[in-house]
């Protein structure tokens, strides 16, 4: 018989998974929120890490009140990313989920929004066909969350290439 290895041990030579939640937040108009970031070149929708222990619905929640001073109730699940790993960058796998918060009308974001200073740059709310200044991965991810919502897509599993 096979012995097997204590829990503390096996869990260690399991690879590690980096995980993410962000949320899809509209305006009447059906723009999107984005947040600029001082720590990278392109916009990303509001969220973040998973912290230990934590879901990414709640992640979502808590990055989105951290980065934008909104405490909203996170819906359902528009999109789901896999990254592999990345020996050439050293970079973990990674799952990143994307989530509905909403509608919220243009004005009453204008007048609630408080980017935290410390990570942000600026937000803005913009239309999908300027999806792009996301990134090219992240235009892509931002499209098929909005297709979910219009009903014009199912939610799916999207794999990316080795980054």
């Amino acid at each position: 018989m096979p012995r097997l290895l204590p829990d503390p041990a096996y869990f260690a030579s399991l690879p590690k998974v980096i995980s993410s939640g962000a949320v899809i937040l509209r305006d009447e108009d059906g723009r999107f929120v984005v947040e600029k970031p001082n720590y990278r070149d392109h916009w990303l929708l509001p969220g973040g890490g998973v912290d230990p222990g934590e879901d990414p619905r709640r992640c979502a929640r808590r990055e989105v009140l951290e980065e934008l001073g909104l405490d909203l109730e996170v819906g359902r699940l528009l999109a789901i990313d896999w990254m592999p790993s990345s020996a050439a960058r050293s970079a973990p796998m990674g799952v990143h989920f994307v989530f509905d918060a909403g509608v919220i009308p243009r004005a009453q974001l204008e007048a609630t929004v408080v980017p935290q200073v410390e990570e942000l740059d600026d937000w803005a709310l913009i239309d999908e066909a300027d999806a792009e200044i996301l990134s090219p991965w992240g235009g892509a991810r931002a499209r098929r969350a909005l297709a979910v919502l219009r009903g014009e897509a199912e939610l799916d599993l999207a794999a990316h290439a080795q980054r």
